[in-house]
C-alpha cells in the first residue's frame, strides 16, 4: 500500500515564513516529482497561507508570492500598511490560475485553514480594549508562563475551514472553505488584532448562521490551534476531521529555531516533549523540519529584498535536508 503524507505548517509571522516559504519551495517540487505529495496540508497564519500554497500544486504559487512580497507596500501606519500588504498579496498570489489548482483538482488535496472564534462571555460587543487585549496577549507570548497575559471573560474557539469537506463532518466549529471565502479565510487566519487592524467578522468569511457567532469577530488560528497534534487526538468535536486528514506520516515544517511545537501561540504547552509525539518520531511516523540558522527577516518584514534573501536561504537549506538519509528515509515510505 502506498504511503501517505499530511504536511502542518507552522506560524510565525512574514519572517520566518520567508523561510518556511523556501523551503517549502525545494519540498514541494521534490515530492511532486517523486510522487510523495502530501494528501493534506493545514497550518494557521502564515501556515495557513503556506498550506494554501501547498494545495495549489505547484511550487511556482510560493515562489510567486515570496518574490514579490513587499513590493505593493503602500505609505502611512507600518501596521496598516502590513494589513493592505497581506490582502494585497493573498488576492495576487491567489488568483484564478491558484484557484484551479486548489478546486478544480482531480483529487482534490485536503485542505486546512485555522482560525479562532473570540466572543465576550457577557455578550457584549467586541470593541477597542478587547481588541488591545488580544494584541498584548499575542505580544507577551514568549515572556515565562507566570508573566504571560492572558485576558479572561472570552470564549475562544477553533473554527477550521476545509476543502473539499464532506457533508457529514461540517459543524460549528469545522466548516467548509470555498472559492466565495478563500482569502478571506486566509486573512483571518493571519490576523492579530491592532497589529493588523481590526477583526473580521462573520458575515466577512460568509457565515452568520452559527449561534457561536453572535458577537463574535475571527482573528488569528494560532491563538487557540497552532500544532493540531494533540487536539485533534483529544477532542471529541475534531475527531472526525482528525481522521478525514490523518496519514501515514507527518511532515512537520516548524517556524521555531529550536524545533519547539507549540500547540497554540501563548506558548503554554510544547508538544514536541510529549510520549506520543516522541515515539512518532522514533517510528518514522513523525519529521520535524526547523530553521539550522538565524532567520534575518523580522516578523513584520516588508522589505522585499530581506525577505526573498531569507526565502533564499530556506531553499539552501532545504535542498541539503533532501540530500540527507533522515530525509530521505521519511520521504521514500
Amino acid at each position: 500500500m502506498e504511503t501517505t503524507y499530511r504536511w502542518i505548517l507552522d506560524s510565525g509571522g512574514a519572517g520566518r515564513g520567508a523561510w518556511q516559504g523556501g523551503v517549502l519551495y525545494e519540498f514541494m517540487r521534490w515530492c511532486r516529482l517523486h510522487g510523495r505529495y502530501p494528501r493534506a496540508a493545514m497550518g494557521a497564519s502564515v501556515g495557513g497561507y503556506a498550506a494554501a500554497d501547498v494545495a495549489t500544486g505547484t511550487e511556482e504559487t510560493v515562489m510567486k508570492g515570496w518574490r514579490h512580497w513587499g513590493t505593493p507596500a503602500r505609505r502611512g501606519p507600518k501596521y496598516g500598511r502590513f494589513r493592505a500588504l497581506l490582502a494585497a498579496s493573498t488576492r495576487y498570489v491567489m488568483a484564478e490560475r491558484e484557484l484551479e489548482g486548489v478546486f478544480d483538482a482531480d483529487p482534490p488535496l485536503r485542505l486546512l485553514i485555522f482560525t479562532t472564534r473570540v466572543r465576550r462571555l457577557d455578550g457584549r460587543p467586541f470593541g477597542r480594549a478587547d481588541r488591545l487585549r488580544f494584541f498584548l496577549k499575542a505580544a507577551m507570548r514568549k515572556l515565562p508562563a507566570g508573566w504571560k497575559y492572558l485576558p479572561s471573560g472570552y470564549a475562544e474557539d477553533p473554527v477550521i475551514f476545509a476543502h473539499p469537506l464532506p457533508p457529514e463532518l461540517r459543524s460549528e466549529g469545522v466548516r467548509p472553505l470555498a472559492r466565495g471565502n478563500y482569502h478571506r479565510v486566509i486573512e483571518a487566519s493571519c490576523l492579530i488584532p491592532v497589529a493588523m487592524g481590526l477583526p473580521l467578522a462573520p458575515g466577512d468569511l460568509g457565515q452568520g448562521d452559527c449561534p457561536g457567532d453572535r458577537g463574535a469577530v475571527f482573528i488569528d488560528g494560532g491563538y487557540t490551534l497552532k500544532m493540531p497534534l494533540a487536539r485533534f487526538e483529544s477532542d471529541p468535536a475534531l475527531a472526525p476531521l482528525a481522521r478525514w486528514a490523518a496519514a501515514d506520516r507527518t511532515l512537520v515544517f516548524c517556524c521555531d529555531p529550536g524545533g519547539a511545537l507549540w500547540e497554540t501561540s501563548s506558548r503554554l504547552r510544547r508538544l514536541d516533549g510529549e510520549p506520543a509525539v516522541r515515539r512518532a518520531v522514533r517510528e518514522n511516523r513523525l519529521l520535524v523540519i526547523r530553521p539550522d540558522h538565524r532567520v534575518e527577516a523580522g516578523f513584520l518584514c516588508m522589505d522585499n529584498e530581506t525577505a526573498f534573501r531569507t526565502f533564499e536561504r530556506g531553499r539552501e537549506q532545504a535542498r541539503r535536508l533532501l540530500r540527507s538519509a533522515e530525509v530521505l528515509r521519511f520521504l521514500e515510505g
